[in-house]
């Protein structure tokens, strides 16, 4: 399914395809929202701590790669791209050129 998103879906959980919250909608852009993964307890120490800059890693996640979007959450068709700009495609890394 393509999915469109809006700004309702900001602060929605987004669950992977066995229903796992994998992080949250912390922002949309147009086709893409951009989600803030779910970090393990470790991660969030350090990121609050300011270690690493986890605490504004953000994943690129197009509509191609949502399932649907309820209004409880948005369900993935797979996992949560690891690379930022992994789920979004080809045509929306040249649009954001």
């Amino acid at each position: 399914m393509c999915a469109v998103f809006s700004e309702d879906d900001v602060g929605k959980p987004v669950e992977n395809v066995t229903g796992e919250t994998v992080g949250v909608v912390a922002a949309v852009e147009g086709d893409v929202a951009r989600v803030k993964p779910d970090p393990s307890a470790v991660e969030s120490i350090k990121s609050s701590l300011g270690w690493e800059k986890g605490a504004r890693y953000r994943v690129a996640l197009g509509r191609n790669s949502v399932r649907e979007i309820t209004p409880d959450a948005v369900r993935l068709e797979g996992e949560l791209p690891t690379d930022p700009d992994a789920g979004i495609g080809e045509i929306g890394k040249r649009d954001r050129m």
